[in-house]
């Protein structure tokens, strides 16, 4: 039932520090999700938008963290709210024109939601349903990292768009830091602006690399999508792999630094990746795409070609709500049809390994079930495991240490190699990888994988080995490149997860 409470206004707090404490103490904290019953500009039918935020608006104004567009005339520009009141959710009425209804039933100011209400806005107008999860589910928690984040620029930010550059800049101190977990839940305090100052002094002396960087937006991960066509076209006859030194025993223990020769003798194993094709089955219908974009990968020295899974199954990383191509790919995958996808790997040597997503290793263990057009799909969503593998059979290759992996020291200094934007790949017979880096940001794990700052790798680099120097000046396999934010941070899955 409804209650007077405080007047609603729109607040910092409410928004962004409720975000970045989804993002950072997930574990503490509850969502919701809003069940689009009517397609729009925005959202589609079916689509389940999680809301990780304590307030929000709907309306057609765009800083409205659920929009819709002008064809909805009735809804008027802010036309409701839903906020959070303790432990519950309530609904509040925000237009002075149009009515919002509930459960059929107008709302005169404000109303208390339960688990499967439908939410309408105005007569006629969009409808919503407003789902609690339970169990397991019911933290912030059991949503990945890396969808977090998205949810938290999409909904925390959006109401702010002068304040994003100062809150990417807290985000990325917060997870270089480490200090970060459920120490600022709420911006507005005061006290607290004045701790967080100090911390933030602190977490300055260790990212100077990252300094310069603090006012870069946050961006979704994406896909770049590359043509290929050339490197296809020239495509001929391709030689075995030529041998390189053998490689030394992998070392517990890193240095700064790695020489040229050592970079020359890990490049042949440093393969460039391009998806030739895409084939989706159902029935007895099938449909081709081409050109669907490029990655890197690497062979182990015990025969394991490693890449990303979002390089080899791109349909189990849909860009965003938008991403037709993976969607649709994704709900036949998972509806009795089949996706497969083609790749070539081509070395600087002129070896060639071509397999399918049908042979690959992967961890299909966290991948949760969602709807789109009223179409189930599965997402993945551990970060720690993007990664996928094929047995070659063949001898030679990087060497990898484990247990290094779990464990880097703070400012550890990275090499990355692969081939961001397809750049290093002119040819089967002209290609080279193409030199990164990257440092460690924290020790240890975050959601399981290796958080770095500085980092210098791109969209083409996914998939792609990163290395650690050795004492002896051996690099060293301890993960591959997962994906970026903004300008600086990077996600790196370590080997040890890639079994």
């Amino acid at each position: 039932m409804a209650q007077a409470t405080q007047a609603y206004r729109r607040s910092l707090s409410g928004s962004v520090g409720a975000g970045l404490s989804s993002v950072f103490n997930g574990s503490g904290r509850t969502y919701y999700i809003l069940e689009h019953k009517v397609s729009s500009k925005y959202h589609k039918a079916g689509e389940a938008q999680e809301i990780i935020v304590d307030q929000i608006e709907l309306g057609r104004d765009p800083k409205c963290q659920v929009q819709f567009d002008e064809s909805f005339q009735t809804v008027s520009r802010r036309h409701a709210a839903i906020v959070r009141d303790g432990d519950n959710w309530k609904l509040i009425q925000l237009s002075k024109t149009n009515t919002t209804f509930l459960n059929g039933r107008p709302v005169q100011n404000e109303w208390y939601l339960q688990n499967g209400d439908e939410i309408q806005l105005a007569v006629n107008g969009p409808k919503l349903g407003f789902i609690i999860p339970s169990g397991n589910k019911a933290k912030t928690g059991s949503i990945g990292l890396s969808r977090r984040l998205s949810l938290f620029r999409e909904q925390a930010l959006r109401p702010y768009k002068t304040a994003m550059a100062i809150m990417s800049a807290v985000i990325v101190l917060l997870i270089i830091g480490g200090i970060g977990y459920g120490v600022y839940d709420h911006i507005g305090d005061r006290k607290r602006e004045a701790e967080w100052a100090e911390k933030q002094r602190v977490a300055d002396s260790i990212a100077q690399a990252a300094a310069e960087e603090r006012a870069a937006m946050l961006t979704q991960i994406e896909q770049v999508q590359q043509d290929n066509a050339t490197l296809k076209s020239k495509i001929k006859s391709l030689q075995a792999p030529k041998p390189a030194p053998a490689p030394t025993a992998p070392s517990d223990s890193v240095a700064a630094a790695s020489s040229n020769k050592t970079l020359a003798s890990c490049e042949p194993y440093i393969y460039f990746v391009s998806i030739s094709k895409i084939v989706l089955m159902y029935g007895d219908d099938s449909r081709t795409f081409t050109d669907i974009g490029t990655g890197s990968g690497f062979l182990l020295n015990d025969g394991r070609f490693v890449t990303a899974r979002h390089v080899a199954e791109p349909w189990m990383y849909p860009s965003s709500s938008d991403d037709e191509l993976s969607l649709t790919c994704n709900a036949i995958a998972h509806a009795g049809g089949e996706a497969v996808c083609y790749l070539d790997a081509y070395s600087p040597t002129g070896h060639r390994i071509s397999f399918t997503s049908k042979q690959i290793v992967v961890n299909r263990s966290s991948d949760e079930i969602y709807y789109w057009n009223g179409n189930e799909i599965r997402i993945p969503e551990k970060d720690d495991l993007d990664w996928a593998y094929y047995r070659t059979g063949m001898n030679g290759g990087l060497p990898f240490n484990n247990t290094l992996s779990t464990k880097l020291p703070v400012q550890a200094k990275l090499t990355v190699l692969g081939y961001p934007f397809g750049i290093g790949a002119n040819s089967p017979d002209d290609v080279h990888p193409i030199y990164s880096e990257a440092v460690v940001a924290r020790e240890g794990l975050v959601n399981g994988c290796i958080l770095t700052t500085a980092t210098t790798f791109e969209h083409g680099n996914s998939g792609g080995p990163v290395f650690a120097t050795s004492t002896n000046d051996d690099l060293i396999v301890i993960g591959l490149v997962s994906a970026g934010m903004g300008r600086s941070t990077g996600f790196v899955v370590p080997i040890s997860a890639v079994q």
